[in-house]
């Protein structure tokens, strides 16, 4: 009895050991893992990884409470999810929520965002041709916003100043029902940072090798994120992590280590049954 109790312990110890260790360089991670289906995301402080919870903000933002948790996760791929998820409708006037990062995004670093975005409704419907998305908040004051734009490139999903300027256009189409992955590689550097935008990457896979550059603004030091919009979408799934595969986490199937664990207790159940025939 003590074999079997002390092997199941072990196993179990290494599991939670190995997932501990893949999750290490997760910075912050929101998944809207609130119970109250239909109330506003104002005031929610799960995740992890913020120094505060959400609250009203938001360049020009007049509409805080039209951010309502939704039931059940957006789904892309094998992309993990967990949670609910938040949805807004069509505004007349902009909307914005934020929320602070315990660890601030400076100079000398590289880090991921992640996002899962899926339009709503009808296109374009809201003030300033429905807009939505998520911008890092500048202390420079340039804003990074990446999303679907409210002009320019009016129908792709983009990486841009908040505002519309210097606007950089993947080519993927935000369509209506479909959610689309965003990450955004920030390469924070003493004046203009770099930024590469990818649209709806592989979960599970590497880095790709290109995507939608951005190298013309300084953000400075980026202090937390903004969900913003005027149009109608969804949001889910917010990660922000030290290399790619941090912010693309996949379903995981089962380890290798879990397999040869119950393999063993298997083995060890064959060898005592025929101990006790034996006996």
């Amino acid at each position: 009895m003590r074999t079997w109790t002390g092997l199941a312990f072990a196993i179990g110890m290494m599991v939670r050991l190995g997932g501990s260790e893949a999750r290490a360089e997760l910075l912050a991670y929101d998944g809207f893992d609130y119970a109250s289906v239909g109330s506003p995301l104002l005031g929610g402080n799960g995740g992890s990884g913020f120094a505060d919870s959400w609250h009203a903000g938001g360049f020009n933002a007049v509409n805080h409470d039209n951010y309502l948790i939704g039931s059940s996760s957006l789904t892309f791929s094998n992309l993990l999810t967990s949670g609910n998820h938040v949805s807004s409708g069509a505004l007349t006037a902009i909307g914005g929520i934020v929320r602070d990062l315990s660890t601030p995004l400076a100079a000398g670093m590289t880090e991921y965002i992640s996002v899962l975005l899926r339009p709503e409704g009808v296109p374009d419907q809201g003030a300033l041709n429905g807009y939505f998305g998520l911008y890092l908040n500048a202390s420079t004051g340039n804003d990074l916003f990446l999303g679907k734009p409210g002009g320019g490139s009016l129908h792709n999903y983009v990486i841009e100043d908040r505002g519309g300027a210097r606007q950089h256009a993947s080519g993927v189409s935000a369509v209506v029902g479909e959610a689309a992955l965003l990450v955004v590689r920030a390469d924070l550097m003493p004046g203009n940072d770099r930024f590469t935008l990818y649209v709806n990457p592989t979960p599970g896979a590497p880095e790709p090798s290109s995507g939608t550059v951005k190298f013309d603004s300084d953000v400075g030091t980026a202090t937390g994120l903004t969900i913003y919009s005027t149009g109608a979408f969804s949001i889910d799934e917010i990660r922000v992590g030290t290399t790619f595969a941090d912010v693309v986490p996949v379903v995981p199937e089962p380890s290798s280590l879990v397999l040869a664990g119950l393999g063993l207790l298997g083995l060890l159940g064959v060898a005592r049954c025929r101990c006790q025939q034996a006996a």
